[in-house]
């Protein structure tokens, strides 16, 4: 069983590929920046035919510039394009404030670069410097100017929609202070608030961010910019040791595998970059344009997929120093687990903690999750080596141990050891029971 799980962002290209695409990916992905509310609506419609158990997450764009809507257009070296008034549209009118003439104009996380060399009220000209392919909604970054953080207009009104239709993860774009995380959970109803890592002045509050996130992105494109490209690896594993520490569930994204946009195999830096971050202790790898624009998406996450697999065969558990009574818990079951050669943990109850604490763990053996509500089973599917259920609750331990041991013959047979963890009907907070079970 592959433990690391697949996030797959869904767009024109993958749209219609559900079917393909949801018996390997975990999560789905939709990118509130592009298309409107209708195609939101419909896009979420489908997932939900298409994979009932699977949880979506929607990205907020965040204060983040962007190109207009226009046609694929390729830029070389030396040309000058024009933004604004006869030229290429931006998203916010701010960009016209922002630019002075000799900053630079990076598009498309930097991979196109443009020196501003003109600019009026509502007009800047700028040469190209590294060239490459415009598209529709690609990203403006401004390396020279302080952009503007925070939630937006825009942000806020899209985030009521996804709290309506029920998104299961709200993706918080730019995140630079706890409170805005918290101003989110206000309005996010029971969808857990991922916190995507890409300002510099994140990475200085970082702990104080993890810790009132329910998970955290490491969105290595904005990231890349703000603090240097040479900075990135380790700042990528510090996130990662951040986020594990306090049993956050951590996602990598960006450039994952940006050759299959356009070609069907990945390069051999792509493969070695994501089994190094598989060894580093991600709980998810995200494809962005892979699969919402590029031309492979179902063949770009058959390779992750199965890199993944490949990686995880030398990966071994890493302890994470214990902070309370349930991590004390945890780390009993994961031992008890090698000890007794268990085949399965088994997690019960609706206290989501439990089953984060063991995942941080990254034990050998498959989290099975045995939970109340779809709600929470779908979420908890984004955690390492997790796989939910959902049964209603019961209301004594005789009963609760026949349910786990019938739940069990889902992933192991009769006569296999497995461990049961939880919290029993009277106990209101925190995990009370610990049991190595033979399967009857």
């Amino acid at each position: 069983m592959r433990k690391t799980k697949v996030v797959a962002t869904i767009g024109p290209t993958s749209i219609e590929k559900l079917d393909e695409l949801s018996p390997i990916v975990d999560v789905f992905r939709m990118n509130l920046a592009h298309g409107d509310e209708v195609q939101h609506k419909e896009y979420y419609r489908k997932i939900r035919e298409y994979a009932p158990e699977k949880p979506i997450l929607m990205d907020l764009p965040g204060p983040k510039l962007r190109l207009g809507d226009i046609e694929k257009t390729q830029v070389n070296p030396g040309d000058t394009i024009t933004f604004g008034i006869g030229g290429i549209p931006v998203s916010d009118p701010i960009f016209f404030k922002l630019v002075s003439a000799g900053q630079r104009i990076l598009i498309a996380d930097g991979l196109i670069e443009t020196i501003a060399i003109d600019v009026s009220q509502n007009k800047v000209e700028a040469k190209v410097i590294n060239g490459g392919i415009l598209s529709a909604r690609k990203g403006i970054n401004l390396p020279d100017s302080n952009v503007p953080a925070g939630l937006t207009p825009e942000d806020l009104k899209l985030l009521e929609m996804a709290a309506e239709l029920g998104a299961d993860m709200i993706g918080l774009s730019f995140v630079t202070r706890p409170d805005e995380i918290l101003q989110v959970k206000q309005k996010a109803k029971e969808a857990w608030v991922i916190s995507k890592i890409e300002k510099k002045s994140a990475i200085d509050r970082l702990e104080e961010i993890v810790r009132v996130s329910d998970g955290v992105m490491v969105a290595r494109g904005d990231l890349g910019i703000e603090v240097g490209l040479e900075s990135l690896p380790v700042l990528q594993k510090k996130i990662i040791e951040v986020s594990r520490n306090y049993g956050k569930p951590v996602i990598l994204a960006t450039q994952v595998l940006e050759s299959m946009v356009y070609n069907p195999l990945p390069t051999r830096a792509e493969v070695i970059d994501i089994s190094n971050s598989v060894a580093q202790g991600v709980d998810a790898i995200m494809l962005s344009d892979e699969t919402a624009a590029g031309n492979y998406p179902l063949e770009a996450v058959k390779y992750l997929d199965k890199v993944i697999e490949s990686s995880e065969v030398y990966l071994n558990p890493v302890r994470v120093e214990p902070r309370t009574s349930d991590d004390a818990m945890a780390l009993a079951a994961v031992d008890a687990s090698e000890l007794a050669g268990a085949d399965l943990i088994i997690a019960y109850g609706d206290n989501e903690e439990i089953v984060l604490r063991i995942s941080r763990l990254r034990p050998k053996l498959p989290i099975l999750a045995i939970v109340p509500d779809i709600s929470l089973a779908r979420k908890l599917n984004l955690c390492y080596g997790v796989i939910s259920t959902v049964k209603k609750r019961l209301n004594d331990m005789n009963s609760i141990i026949r349910e786990i041991n019938e739940s069990a013959k889902i992933i192991t047979e009769k006569g296999k050891t497995i461990i049961l963890i939880g919290s029993s009907p009277e106990e209101k907070e925190g995990v009370n029971f610990l049991k190595i079970h033979k399967v009857n």
